[in-house]
């Protein structure tokens, strides 16, 4: 089964107008089954490994590792690996940008 991902920026709808948000779900999936792929809807946010979470931050493996133990990051583990949030890790980072902001604010 090969995953398709549609970016949000790669559907134009009318948040004001149910029926757009309806008909371009319906439009994608019509096309999806005409070339014989399969469309699997879920809610579940994508999750990121501590790898994937410190390039993204550019930061260390590590950092990322010390901030999950100390809590600063919420991770859940799934078996022996750790998840991140996407979401998560955009909280983290702006936490991390608000207090570097706050630290220079007297610099500048």
């Amino acid at each position: 089964m090969e995953n398709v991902v549609i970016p949000p920026a790669s559907v134009k709808l009318n948040p004001s107008r149910e029926s757009d948000w309806a008909q371009a779900v319906f439009d994608f999936v019509s096309k999806a089954a005409g070339e014989g792929k399969t469309v699997l809807v879920s809610a579940d946010e994508r999750t990121l490994s501590p790898n994937q979470a410190a390039e993204i931050a550019h930061v260390s493996r590590m950092t990322i590792q010390r901030r999950i133990e100390d809590g600063t990051i919420k991770a859940v583990k799934r078996g022996s690996r750790w998840r991140i949030t996407e979401s998560e890790l955009e909280r983290y980072r702006w936490r991390i940008y608000a207090d570097t902001v706050a630290v220079m604010a007297d610099d500048f």
